[in-house]
């Protein structure tokens, strides 16, 4: 049985997950990407040709209000400016039928041993059968480092970036396929946070002395001359951040 979805873990070796596991289904003609950790509300979906969407495709990022009124009962921290029925985005183009919907970045901070302890995600983890497989990214990064997870759509055949070197490197996941013929793949990088940075919006600042590490999840489209994709970031702050953005936002 061919798998139709993936989990995707961040580790420093044999470690427990550093920040969320993410998701990756194929459902009928769509799919849906979305983190599987404490804040569970949000999800990426790219839907494919269907009865009610015959004319194309349609990538979508939307909040699950109950979920997220679930997340905030249980005194986690949520914000988000999404309209209710969520936000439409076009992909980057990177060849005839061919997108590039999102990048689910792991930043380094999430391995250094002072904040190792709060980037871990609690609770068992997942099982994996013979409809879910699953991979872990846990190569040590360097200074600065990020662990890229590129996700593309393709109609036809499964697109693969950088073919040759991911091919040498071993980085491709998947691919799944959806019942309407499109492809989902899913590339590692390891990459320079300086030299490809993410949105400005992603950068939280990190704790300082005597404040309470804590991992954060944030999320904001990204733009270049190919078009738009999603950017998920997983990083580190502080208590004190995020308690100073939540009386902000209660202001």
């Amino acid at each position: 049985m061919n798998a139709s979805e993936l989990l995707v873990a961040f580790t420093l070796g044999d470690s427990a997950p550093l920040g969320n596991i993410w998701r990756i289904t194929a459902k009928k003609t769509d799919f849906y990407i979305d983190p599987l950790g404490e804040v569970d509300a949000f999800h990426l979906s790219a839907h494919g040709p269907s009865a009610s969407n015959p004319s194309g495709h349609r990538f979508h990022v939307k909040a699950d209000r109950k979920a997220v009124a679930a997340v905030r009962g249980r005194g986690d921290f949520v914000l988000y400016n999404l309209p209710r029925n969520g936000r439409t985005f076009a992909g980057q183009q990177l060849a005839p039928g061919v997108f590039r919907v999102a990048r689910i970045r792991w930043s380094w901070h999430l391995q250094r041993p002072r904040y190792r302890q709060a980037a871990s995600l609690p609770g068992p983890l997942p099982d994996i059968t013979s409809s879910r497989s699953g991979a872990r990214l846990s190569r040590e990064l360097g200074l600065n480092d990020a662990a890229d997870l590129d996700l593309i759509v393709s109609y036809g055949t499964p697109y693969w970036p950088d073919e040759h070197r991911t091919s040498r490197d071993n980085s491709r996941l998947g691919p799944l396929r959806n019942d309407a013929g499109m492809w989902l793949t899913a590339t590692s990088y390891r990459r320079s946070q300086m030299t490809t940075p993410a949105p400005e919006d992603l950068t939280m600042p990190l704790p300082k002395p005597g404040d309470s590490p804590n991992r954060i999840m944030g999320a904001a489209p990204g733009r270049d001359e190919t078009g738009e994709m999603y950017w998920f970031v997983e990083s580190i702050t502080s208590r004190e951040v995020i308690e100073a953005s939540r009386l902000e936002a209660e202001a």
